[in-house]
């Protein structure tokens, strides 16, 4: 049960209503038990703790849950859009390589004695205190990018004269 409390949004419990005259043939699921003699619980802490047990009643009561928690929160973390795990971004090597060359080459014409140092403290930033690019592997494609990136930031687009 542990486990499962961990892992689950919501833990109910279904039982038939009883009134004062025994029970009234309506199913009912408790989503949160106030004195704990029921063994239930909801990740929304807004849910109404008892329900008529069907689907539409439980969407009812979910999407209440949320509305009731976004005004407490200001809107805040509540969306209706789907969330969805962001693609993997690929690097050229080839291209990110042919960058380097042309970005570095144009500062090092400017003024090679003003720009060689700074780039090599970049370089080192990102493979390491003596590493040059020319010796990177594919796999460290996105390092270079990183690189070029800075570069372009920092010295190429006026930061540095």
């Amino acid at each position: 049960m542990a486990i499962i409390e961990n892992i689950s949004d919501i833990i109910g419990y279904a039982h038939p209503e009883i009134g004062p005259d025994g029970p009234t043939g309506r199913r009912i699921l408790s989503l949160r038990s106030n004195d704990n003699s029921i063994r239930c619980g909801c990740r929304f802490s807004q849910i109404a703790p008892e329900i008529e047990f069907s689907y539409e009643s439980l969407t009812k009561a979910l999407n209440d849950a949320i509305d009731k928690e976004a005004a407490m929160n200001n809107g805040q973390f509540v969306t209706n859009e789907r969330q969805t795990a962001p693609e993997e971004k690929t690097f050229n090597y080839e291209a990110l390589m042919n960058e380097f060359q042309t970005v570095v080459g144009e500062l090092m014409q400017k003024n090679s004695q003003y720009y060689a140092p700074r780039i090599t403290t970049i370089v080192d930033k990102y493979l390491g205190k003596g590493k040059k690019v020319n010796e990177a592997t594919i796999e460290q494609a996105e390092l270079i990018s990183l690189i070029v990136d800075e570069i372009k930031e920092d010295l190429l687009n006026g930061q540095a004269t």
